[in-house]
């Protein structure tokens, strides 16, 4: 991925429920940069599959969601990641 010239320094990471878990992952690939259903790194090591797109006037089943994988938190602490809890 190319830097963003308006962000500086920061580092984003992206926190997203992977088609078939139950848990966030936290990945620094831009939701929208990769087709629906496509492998995704995350910072823990681990491929997601990206969520298919909520149908308009739904609201996504992964809303409620919150608990994040320990392994990425831990990674994204450490390299001072600001992080964007992102639903499909």
């Amino acid at each position: 991925m190319f830097p963003n010239p308006f962000l500086g320094d920061r580092i984003d990471v992206y926190w997203i429920v992977g088609l078939s878990t139950d848990i966030r992952h936290a990945t620094d690939i831009l939701p929208g940069a990769r087709p629906s259903g496509d492998w995704v790194p995350t910072l823990c090591e681990r491929w997601i599959r990206l969520p298919f797109p909520t149908v308009a006037g739904r609201r996504p089943a992964t809303e409620e969601i919150l608990d994040q994988c320990p392994q990425c938190l831990e990674i994204a602490e450490a390299r001072e990641c600001f992080g964007v809890l992102w639903d499909f």
